[in-house]
């Protein structure tokens, strides 16, 4: 075999044995590289394909757009007409717009004497509503110090005898000598401005109390006042309380307590109210 020392002495020998050529090719590249002049020719055809297609889809799309551009000159003209029509249709409502106008104007007036009409209603209303809100106190009350008077016969009521009402001292030294822990703050609020707190013996001899409220209507709030009353007294003192409403009339969503013996009613009569 003969020896190459050179590159020249190589080339020349692929020279004369081209296939050796071929055989060095496919030893130095890759596969890919040795497909790539073949995958190059497959893509140009392609684009050239793809080329053809694109110009053929132009050709259709100029046909389309021509076609479309003709179709909406054609509508153009139709909505042109129509227009011509609306016109005509706006101008009578112009016409009756005037007209209305004018009977607009008629009823800003009369609304401006309205309002001049609403402005002294309002005054009223605001001087009713203090009137009636004053008469309400008033009644409210009235209806407390005749049920205060009727304290002992609310004991007699019960089968009990009223020794003395607690006073709001008095309810406080309970407050803070007693255990409030969970009980709400405004609670306890409300509980020392009682309406009533009275304190009773029983037949048997011993002590327990009674929580009244008053209102010249009894209602829920009243009710709810009043149990929650008796139980701050019982958890405070250890001792036996009944819950009372009492006023001239009574909500009657209020008589399913009543009758469960959950809270009593003392009646107030239109006699004990009557200004003297």
């Amino acid at each position: 075999m003969s020896t190459i020392n050179t590159m020249e002495e190589l080339i020349q020998v692929l020279d004369e044995h081209p296939e050796w050529v071929e055989a060095l090719r496919s030893r130095l590249l890759t596969r890919e590289l040795l497909d790539l002049p073949h995958n190059f020719a497959m893509f140009v055809a392609e684009m050239r394909e793809f080329k053809s297609e694109m110009r053929e889809f132009k050709t259709q799309m100029d046909r389309y757009v021509a076609a479309t551009n003709k179709r909406f000159d054609a509508v153009d003209a139709r909505f042109d007409t129509i227009d011509a029509r609306f016109d005509a249709v706006d101008s009578r409502f112009e016409a009756v717009d005037a007209r209305f106008d004018a009977v607009d104007s008629r009823f800003e007036a009369v609304d401006a004497r309205f309002d001049a009409v609403d402005s002294r209603l309002d005054g009223h209303e605001v001087v009713f509503k203090r009137i009636t809100d004053d008469l309400g106190q008033l009644k409210g009350v009235h209806a407390r110090n005749v049920a205060l008077a009727d304290a002992p016969i609310i004991a007699r009521d019960l089968n009990l005898r009223r020794t003395k009402n607690l006073t709001q001292e008095e309810l406080l030294d309970l407050i803070d000598a007693a255990d409030t822990s969970g009980i709400h703050v405004g609670d306890l609020r409300s509980f020392r401005v009682a309406d009533l707190i009275m304190e009773a013996r029983a037949v048997d001899g011993t002590t327990c109390y009674v929580a009244v409220e008053i209102s010249y209507t009894a209602n829920g709030r009243d009710t709810k006042r009043a149990i929650r009353n008796a139980k701050f007294m019982t958890r405070f003192t250890g001792k036996r309380a009944f819950a009372v409403v009492s006023g001239l009339h009574r909500d009657d969503r209020i008589q399913d307590s009543i009758e469960s013996g959950e809270v009593f009613w003392h009646q107030l009569t239109p006699e004990q109210l009557e200004a003297e």
